[in-house]
């Protein structure tokens, strides 16, 4: 069978791409043909992109962010190589994007197209480029008729309008099968009149021994560290990180999503999607203020927090609710006892096993 994955599969994001690798990952092991649907429009593009683009801007403006890209550019460039690198390697993509159109319809045959993981639906109503829900990403720009589902798809935070939700409505009706991964989302699709079932992260549906086989057999830092991941900026989490590496007598390592104009002491903002689950395998504790450092780190079974995320945390902590340790995930973090494992990676199995059945169950129907 012949699979077409519709994602956001060339983010220089660390979720992003390695749940785009894990999808394609768990369907090839399932003796199917599958593929990305490159479709990565210039409103995408722009975000990523060495050069930015400043139109619109005040002179002001203008002028400080060029000099912030001037500052950040080799940082930048080491980073944006990295994630190419992984692209090409991991998720077999060309270096020539082949739909680069905003909305461009899609003429390639697929026996079925799986739409998701990540915010593939969300409303993209803060954007200076782009506005309002994807059509692409709903397989509304499909040129021949196409059996479609989607996995683990996601919205973000919902906020929508009754001519939207008019919209979603019939966007919805093409879709076989609709899998998701917040219970916020499976209610409001509901809502709209469809039915769905939450499934986890296509990350965990690959086994810790699956990705341990892409990483060093050697240490990620030969002297122990507390990792902190810092997707979203919390001053809270990094004095939580720093008393925790000092409780424990380790050095402390922090990543981070953003690069600074002027570089942070300690911390890593170049890092490869690799080096990021290398990093996170190795670590004493792990802090996070992401979704996916947390499902990493439940992966690689460490004792850790998430925090931070606010109107963005209900991806997290229905993955935590799932399995029995919802007090994992704090606003205000305080400690808590270390999680037992063995109860968790019970739980962890049976919904691997009961969203790969779905998935593979929805594909063939």
């Amino acid at each position: 069978m012949k699979i077409g994955i519709l994602t956001y599969h060339r983010a220089h994001n660390y979720g992003a791409m390695l749940q785009a690798y894990a999808l394609r990952k768990v369907l090839l092991n399932n003796a199917n043909e599958v593929q990305f649907i490159d479709y990565w429009p210039y409103s995408h593009q722009k975000q990523y992109a060495l050069i930015k683009s400043f139109r619109g801007a005040t002179f002001a403006d203008k002028l400080k962010n060029l000099l912030a890209d001037i500052m950040t550019l080799l940082r930048r460039y080491s980073r944006i190589r990295k994630f190419k690198l992984f692209s090409y390697k991991y998720l077999g993509l060309s270096h020539k994007i082949h739909y680069p159109l905003d909305r461009q319809p899609i003429t390639e045959h697929f026996d079925c197209i799986i739409v998701g993981s990540d915010q593939i639906w969300r409303n993209q109503i803060n954007s200076k480029l782009y506005t309002g829900f994807d059509p692409v990403y709903f397989c509304q720009t499909l040129k021949t008729k196409t059996h479609c589902i989607s996995y683990a798809a996601s919205m973000g935070i919902i906020n929508t309008t009754t001519e939207e939700q008019k919209t979603l409505k019939k966007y919805l009706q093409l879709f076989c099968t609709i899998l998701v991964r917040e219970t916020s989302l499976q209610e409001f699709v509901k809502e709209l009149g469809f039915q769905a079932e939450v499934v986890v992260d296509p990350t965990l549906l690959l086994s810790k021994r699956q990705w341990n086989d892409l990483l060093p057999s050697q240490r990620y830092k030969k002297k122990k560290y507390v990792l902190y991941y810092e997707l979203i900026q919390s001053e809270e989490a990094m004095i939580y990180a720093e008393r925790k590496a000092c409780d424990l007598g380790c050095q402390l390592l922090v990543m981070s999503a953003t690069i600074h104009a002027i570089p942070k002491r300690r911390r890593i903002c170049s890092a490869s999607p690799i080096d990021f689950i290398h990093a996170i395998r190795d670590a004493e504790y792990v802090i996070v203020t992401s979704f996916h450092g947390t499902a990493f780190s439940i992966i690689f079974e460490k004792q850790f927090i998430a925090t931070g995320l606010k109107n963005n945390a209900d991806r997290v902590q229905t993955l935590l609710r799932n399995l029995g340790i919802e007090e994992h995930y704090q606003e205000k973090v305080k400690t808590v006892d270390d999680i037992n494992y063995t109860n968790v990676k019970l739980l962890q199995t049976k919904m691997q096993q009961q969203s790969l059945n779905l998935l593979l169950k929805a594909i063939k129907e």
